[in-house]
């Protein structure tokens, strides 16, 4: 793939959100330095990036695709009011990744877990 300015930017851009972030997101920031990209650019280089395996694509509780950098391994608790992040420090999932191995015979290369929900801050304002 070309390296252009406008895939830098966008990687640019999905790295300085700190957490994933929609395309409708990345265009809105982009739209004053690339008056002529389109939202389907955006879209598309993405899309391509997750294949590429630079970013992890997730669906998020409303339905939006949002991208963020491939990390080593991490899981997290997603608050679905705020969109604030918890990284989990360890991974719930490796005993059973294990068993399921020894069971199947199937060789798990990764994984990723995400649970949503709402944050104590959030839960508190409800109140």
């Amino acid at each position: 793939m070309k390296n252009t300015q406008r895939r830098t930017a966008i990687l640019q851009q999905v790295a300085a959100a700190g957490g994933p972030v929609s395309a409708e997101e990345i265009f809105e920031a982009l739209r004053g330095q690339f008056p002529t990209l389109a939202l389907s650019t955006i879209y598309r280089n993405l899309e391509r990036f997750a294949q590429d395996g630079l970013l992890d694509k997730e669906v998020s509780p409303d339905g939006v695709f949002r991208y963020a950098r491939r990390e080593e391994h991490g899981h997290y608790l997603v608050c679905t009011q705020c969109h604030s992040r918890i990284r989990l420090q360890e991974c719930p999932l490796t005993a059973m990744e294990k068993e399921l191995e020894r069971e199947t015979g199937f060789s798990i290369d990764r994984h990723q877990l995400t649970l949503y929900g709402k944050c104590p801050a959030c839960r508190k304002r409800e109140k």
